[in-house]
């Protein structure tokens, strides 16, 4: 690698938020995939050569976590990111629920690996990340780094490695937003724990399903006639379908991106906040203003002073330990469901190599009972990925007629 670091020298330290989730992670493994659909049949060889551009870019690509220390800290890792092979037509849902059951060690590094999945026509590409070291958001970066450099760049178009990202306490604490001088109320119901399940190496259950084409062309254009966000669109939809199995209250969690709601710069780095919206059965009879409902919610959470404020309570009170650090992660990711929507993938459009579809996140973070989702929009397709352990059969299907209901073509925006 043309970036030559010893192993024992230290990048720098976890920020506290880095380090909840390694403290939380001591105990229950918490990476996710995103999978790459490629019109291209690429060999190992040649993925592992783009993959070493790509590292080369993102230092967090190179790393490990040491948790000797007092406090955390990231070390450089000599090795490339490790790549396997499967049975060409495996089904990425099979290896993507393979991935959830082996968990990424802290050491010695790289915190991502690469499964090479054959197709008839192209390949198949799942990135799996530990979660220390980026978000969904930053995966796909990876993502769209990895299809250009699969389209043979030249390597002086490249930009040089970059600096090493700063934790996102440091990027907030410097961000000039005026943060409340009270927090938002606290609401007990909204706030009841959650319960984990030790991990077991169990497989988890993985649905995916995908909007045609037309249909995500209609909820975009009704969303934005109805002054609502996709995404609270797709939290009403959930919560629908949840409260006509009977549930009579329905929590929802939103990864809150802080490149777009607090202007951080992008970077293969943690960059996110947890945002949680709730509806009562008594609202699922009025699609479009539940689905306001949830757009002014998380309008609220996503402001800057609000995320502003939520980062210094943490850095002031981080968990010292994993047992406090799984205390405060099933209070504030306690949810019936949990979205995180990556928005419109755009992929290099030249050259040899086209990205064809985008599924994930792909993800499970061992609290008992959880449905996480995972979206993502590419080639006009809004795709969603969901994994679980209690499924609910009719979850994706029945979310997808219900936004299909809501956005015939004969519909006008409700007053």
């Amino acid at each position: 690698m043309s970036i030559s670091h010893t192993q024992t020298e230290t990048v720098r330290e976890l920020g506290a938020f880095e380090r909840s989730i390694d403290l939380y992670m001591h105990q229950n493994p918490v990476q996710f995939s995103l999978v790459a659909e490629i019109d291209r049949k690429v060999c190992e060889q040649t993925l592992a050569r783009a993959l070493k551009k790509v590292q080369e870019q993102h230092p967090l690509l190179r790393v490990s976590v040491d948790r000797r220390a007092p406090q955390a800290r990231y070390r450089w890792a000599q090795g490339p990111i490790r790549i396997e092979t499967a049975a060409e037509g495996t089904p990425w849902q099979a290896v993507v629920a393979g991935e959830q059951t082996r968990p990424i060690a802290p050491e010695p590094g790289p915190l991502t690996r690469t499964i090479l999945v054959p197709a008839e026509t192209g390949s198949v590409i799942v990135l799996t990340f530990a979660h220390q070291i980026t978000d969904g958001t930053g995966g796909m970066r990876v993502v769209a780094d990895l299809v250009a450099a699969l389209d043979g760049d030249e390597e002086s178009s490249w930009p040089t490695g970059r600096d090493v990202p700063p934790s996102q306490e440091a990027l907030l604490q410097a961000l000039d937003a005026a943060t409340p001088t009270v927090g938002p109320p606290q609401d007990e119901l909204m706030n009841q724990p959650g319960e984990l399940t030790p991990f077991s190496g169990r497989a988890p259950h993985v649905s995916a399903l995908a909007l045609q084409r037309g249909l995500t062309t209609r909820l975009v254009t009704r969303c934005r006639a109805e002054g609502v966000s996709v995404h609270a669109a797709l939290c009403a939809a959930a919560g629908t379908v949840f409260h006509r199995a009977g549930r009579t209250r329905v929590r929802v969690l939103s990864p809150v991106d802080l490149r777009r709601a607090a202007g951080l710069p992008d970077a293969v780095a943690n960059r996110f906040a947890g945002a949680r919206t709730v509806s009562e059965a008594s609202q699922a009879g009025d699609f479009w203003k539940l689905a306001q409902h949830h757009h002014q919610a998380l309008e609220h959470q996503r402001t800057p002073g609000v995320l502003k404020a939520g980062s210094q309570a943490l850095a002031q009170q981080p968990p010292t330990t994993p047992e406090e650090a799984e205390a405060m992660m099933t209070v504030v990711t306690a949810a019936d469901i949990q979205i995180t929507n990556l928005g419109v993938v755009e992929a290099p459009a030249h050259g040899r190599t086209r990205l064809t579809a985008l599924w994930g996140p792909a993800q499970t973070t061992q609290l008992a009972g959880e449905h996480v989702l995972g979206v993502a929009t590419c080639g006009g397709r809004l795709r969603m990925t969901e994994l679980t352990h209690d499924p609910l059969a009719v979850l994706l299907p029945d979310m997808v007629t219900v936004l299909a209901q809501q956005c015939t073509e004969a519909d006008v925006p409700s007053s």
